[in-house]
């Protein structure tokens, strides 16, 4: 009530002085600035009330901004620490970068060497089968030949049995022959003439002085009494080939009818073929004649002695080989 006096004696007054419409004006202006003033009075609780709200926010922001900056500090810290340790673990990640590859390289070394290794294991070993086969091949053949030549063996030992078998008759037929020989001619042994034999044959061996007058080709009358008892045991023997080999000591011949040593030796040896082929009947296939002058000397040429020895007629007896020279021939 004290508020509407108030302000109804300013109106009066001021009505008093001022025209109606002024007044009029006036009082709509008032009562707006009242309407006014109590939407502002009612905005101003309403601000009042929005701003205690929002000092409790405000203090529990604060509590929240408080407790925000303590966890951010903590939170800092332990990023701080997570850093550290993330840089750590990034050095200690990088070591283990490092010497894993380190260990990888040499293990990719290692790994290569041992795959050379391997290769030139494999290559060795493959060598040593291709070297295994080759033997197994050649032992394969090895095997076959052993075989052939073990039967290619027992064929030779047959065949030298066989050919012991023979030189073994043979030998005896030489010994057999050579007792003929000198059983025949027995009276001359003690006259120049020898019977022996070498190298599977009998070599009846006649001096000069039995045969020849010195530097003649004419056999004496013993010479011949020899041959023709020779040619009697020669005739039992038809299997014994007959050589008759004349030779001379080195004395230069002095005769207008013989050349020389080699002539006389071949002249000497036809004679006494002549006598055992004509006289003695010996069938003249058998016999051979040649003349080696003084170049296959026995003895000595410088004395008197030795060269009556080279002076000399050499008859050769070999039996026939016919079965030993096939079977030589079929080796």
């Amino acid at each position: 009530m004290k508020k509407s006096i108030k302000y109804i004696i300013p109106t009066i007054v001021f009505a008093a002085c001022v025209p109606q419409r002024k007044l009029d004006d006036l009082q709509k202006l008032y009562d707006n600035c009242q309407q006014s003033n109590a939407l502002t009075k009612a905005s101003l609780d309403s601000a009042k009330l929005s701003l205690d709200q929002c000092n409790t926010s405000n203090s529990i922001y604060k509590t929240w901004v408080a407790a925000l900056q303590a966890d951010s500090i903590e939170c800092f810290t332990a990023l701080e620490r997570t850093q550290k340790l993330y840089a750590q673990s990034e050095q200690t990640s990088q070591k283990i970068i490092d010497n894993n590859r380190y260990e990888n390289e040499k293990l990719a070394a290692e790994l290569n060497a041992k795959n050379e290794a391997l290769k030139n294991k494999e290559k060795e070993l493959n060598e040593k089968e291709a070297s295994l086969m080759y033997s197994q091949n050649k032992n394969r053949e090895l095997s076959a030949n052993l075989a052939t030549t073990e039967a290619d063996l027992k064929q030779r030992e047959k065949r030298v049995k066989e050919l012991e078998a023979i030189l073994k008759a043979k030998d005896s037929a030489v010994n057999a022959l050579k007792a003929t020989i000198q059983k025949a001619l027995l009276g001359f042994q003690n006259q120049g003439l020898t019977v022996e034999t070498r190298n599977g044959k009998v070599y009846v061996s006649m001096e000069e002085k039995l045969m020849f007058k010195s530097g003649s080709i004419d056999v004496d009358s013993k010479g011949v009494q020899a041959l023709l008892e020779l040619a009697k045991a020669l005739n039992m023997n038809n299997d014994v080939s007959i050589l008759v080999e004349g030779h001379t000591d080195n004395v230069p011949m002095k005769s207008p009818t013989i050349k020389d040593n080699l002539d006389l030796s071949v002249l000497r040896a036809t004679s006494i073929a002549r006598i055992l082929i004509v006289q003695g009947k010996v069938d003249p296939k058998r016999i051979t004649s040649a003349g080696r002058g003084e170049n296959y000397p026995i003895a000595s040429n410088d004395t008197p002695e030795g060269r009556a020895k080279n002076r000399r007629t050499e008859i050769i007896l070999t039996p026939k080989l016919d079965e030993l020279f096939q079977i030589l021939g079929n080796q």
